[in-house]
């Protein structure tokens, strides 16, 4: 056990009775002062954030006390050594597919009766994928943030190449095919050619027209119109030739257009952020938390919706809120877990660009609105309708929220499309390697 477990469970366990009864609760909260601890990961500016935003807790409510731990490597190791010794945190965010997967061992809170019991709070009042669900209509958690994926750019490479900006609108969206034209002419080598001239170096590139998530493999595959899993909820949806022509569009970015570095061309580019704010990558298919980077930095840069194949989509991807099964302070967590949803407890960094609300009222409200999609810098021109509204009229969680088994799955599949990302196989070839492997872990779906 390493010694930053071991002081995580002193700290823990010295904080988890209860203590003298509190006078004149607020809110009904309880009759007895108690201790509740939460749990995040994040940069040092998100533990700032959330220090802040407990402390305004504790101030409207005296009678709870909150310890708060930032556990910013390790998060599922150290979380699952806190459980081992009956310590784990009351109220943590918790990675997608490990939630699916601790809600199968029984380790988190069924959080439906609070939900329905709440007269303030309803799934009505969330955005649309907020909740999510495991068996028999229980829920797993609620989304603390949204995320959501765009198309990034940066603005001075575009005017330089003589290119219009990315749609900001959905009706709009570069079909694929413009969106490779693009990406081409903003790809130059170190003779100054782009990757339209017949002498062009794909071995010599200075300027990438575009950069990808890897593992976002599955980022274009609602805009071909098809699933990761199958229609009948059977399987995973790997034969289908709309899922394969969709994640092949973003291998063939790398090997047959040359317009997006590979995996080993990427270790020589600096992070997301700072390759695209740079020049050396024109655009970047990245979650909306880029903004907060690029605003810092003063980046001359802007934002559409994602190219379509089909249709015009976006994967929303923010991460579940959930509570231990084995909190001793349910309401009490409760009521933090509410206050830790609402945006004003951390709207610096809803208006920073890093975080987006869970809130429907934060969508459709102008004055809410204002608090958080139009500040800049971390909001650019464009926003409101490219990712904002994107997000809730045509969002689609990722598979993650309801895939059983999914870690399993993932330690399959992932290694089979490394091999794509590689260029030693197309994805046809890498899905049917593993189809009957991925089939056999497949163990169904929460909905």
């Amino acid at each position: 056990m390493t010694r930053a477990v071991l002081l995580l469970l002193t700290v823990m366990l010295a904080a988890g009775g209860c203590g003298r009864p509190v006078p004149d609760q607020p809110d009904g909260a309880g009759k007895e002062r108690v201790t509740i601890t939460y749990a995040t990961w994040g940069s040092p500016n998100e533990r700032a954030a959330h220090e802040r935003i407990v402390r305004k807790f504790m101030e409207r409510y005296p009678q709870i006390e909150v310890v708060y731990r930032h556990i910013p490597e390790d998060y599922v190791k150290v979380l699952t050594t806190l459980y081992a010794g009956n310590q784990a945190p009351d109220v943590y965010m918790l990675y997608k597919h490990t939630a699916v997967q601790w809600a199968e061992q029984g380790k988190l809170y069924d959080l439906r009766p609070l939900l329905e019991a709440d007269p303030e709070l309803g799934e009505s009042s969330f955005i649309p994928n907020a909740v999510m669900r495991g068996d028999g209509g229980s829920v797993i958690g609620i989304k603390a943030t949204e995320e959501s994926f765009a198309l990034y750019y940066n603005a001075e490479l575009f005017r330089k190449a003589g290119l219009e900006p990315p749609p900001t609108r959905a009706e709009d969206a570069w079909s694929w095919d413009e969106f490779v034209a693009a990406a081409k002419r903003l790809t130059i080598d170190s003779a100054g050619r782009d990757a339209f001239h017949p002498d062009f170096d794909p071995d010599a590139i200075v300027q990438y027209g575009v950069r990808i998530n890897t593992w976002m493999w599955h980022l274009m595959v609602p805009s071909n119109n098809a699933s990761i899993i199958a229609p009948d909820g059977t399987g995973m949806n790997l034969d289908d030739p709309d899922v394969i022509d969709a994640v092949q569009r973003l291998a063939d970015l790398m090997y047959v257009h040359h317009v997006a570095p590979n995996p080993l061309q990427e270790k020589h580019l600096p992070q997301p952020a700072l390759a695209l704010e740079s020049g050396m990558v024109a655009m970047n298919l990245d979650g909306q938390w880029i903004q907060l980077d690029l605003g810092a930095a003063g980046a001359d840069y802007g934002v559409g919706v994602l190219p379509r194949i089909k249709s015009s989509h976006t994967i929303q991807f923010g991460e579940p809120l959930v509570m231990a099964a084995t909190t001793r302070h349910p309401q009490e967590a409760w009521l933090f877990f509410k206050w830790l949803l609402d945006p004003e407890n951390a709207i610096e960094l809803h208006a920073d660009g890093l975080w987006m609300p869970i809130l429907l009222d934060y969508y459709t409200q102008p004055e809410l609105i204002a608090r958080w999609a139009s500040v800049k810098p971390g909001h650019p021109d464009g926003y409101e309708d490219a990712v904002m509204r994107q997000t809730i009229e045509n969002g689609v969680n990722s598979f993650d929220y309801y895939l059983r088994n999914n870690e399993k799955i993932a330690a399959i599949l992932n290694p089979a499309l490394d091999q794509v990302w590689l260029g030693r196989k197309s994805v046809r070839e890498a899905f049917r390697s593993v189809a009957a492997d991925v089939q056999a872990e497949f163990r169904g779906l929460y909905r």
